[in-house]
């Protein structure tokens, strides 16, 4: 990938996989913007230091919320969901191009249970197995649609594994320290595994459509849950939602 004239946006950069992206994609564009909710003294500096070349700038994103929204939904469905949609459906007039490519980091393919057609926002039949599945699945059909509605683009969601981030730091301590005890002895570091996301926006077969990802950027199976049906279903509740929202 030459960096010709690339620009790159990375959602989450001040930590963790969103920081290390940040580190590999440095070398392959010659602007990066980076989104967090605060921005470091180092992030900048840390970035140029795989690139001294590349242009950073940092843009203030808050993507967090409460346990519940004002409109009534789950502030991780909110956040891990219908603000991702809503963040690429924006910019989407704009990604219709050879060359785009569209990566969300979350669990590709990993959904197995059907969603409730009934409840979509869960806001009726409310767990927390039930959020993991719904967020994972609808993020898996979100790529799906967006690549109908920009073609020539590539929309992926890829599954990073076991990765040694700060995401439990506010937890509970007797679920933080176990799981400070398991991500010492078996998680990747986020440096390693963004090396193996970043084949991603390499692979060359990878230059149109939508793909769900493992941890290495391989493509794993679609389930029976990926059907035309079901992805509209989806994006229209979606679309429906944010518009409420923004009454």
């Amino acid at each position: 990938m030459s960096p010709s004239s690339k620009h790159a946006l990375v959602v989450g950069a001040s930590s963790g996989i969103g920081l290390a992206m940040a580190k590999q994609m440095a070398p392959l564009v010659t602007k990066l913007t980076l989104c967090s909710r605060s921005c470091p003294p180092e992030l900048i500096s840390s970035v140029k230091e795989h690139n001294p070349n590349v242009e950073v700038v940092h843009e203030r994103l808050d993507m967090s919320s409460p346990k519940q929204t004002a409109e009534g939904l789950d502030d991780k469905l909110a956040t891990m969901y219908y603000a991702r949609f809503m963040l690429v459906h924006d910019l989407l007039s704009t990604l219709n191009r050879p060359g785009v490519r569209v990566l969300c980091v979350l669990a590709a393919g990993q959904a197995n249970i059907a969603p409730n057609l009934e409840d979509l926002a869960l806001k009726n039949s409310y767990s927390m197995n039930g959020v993991a599945h719904a967020t994972v699945l609808y993020l898996d059909l979100m790529m799906q649609a967006m690549s109908q509605h920009a073609p020539n683009a590539t929309f992926m969601h890829i599954e990073p594994g076991f990765v040694n981030t700060n995401l439990n730091e506010n937890t509970w301590w007797y679920i933080r320290l176990p799981m400070k005890l398991a991500s010492f002895l078996l998680a990747e570091s986020p440096d390693k595994n963004a090396r193996g996301l970043m084949q991603a926006f390499t692979k060359e077969e990878y230059s149109y459509g939508w793909k769900l990802l493992n941890k290495r950027a391989e493509e794993v199976p679609k389930t029976k849950f990926h059907t035309d049906e079901l992805k509209e279903i989806v994006w229209k509740h979606t679309l429906q939602i944010i518009d409420d929202v923004l009454k």
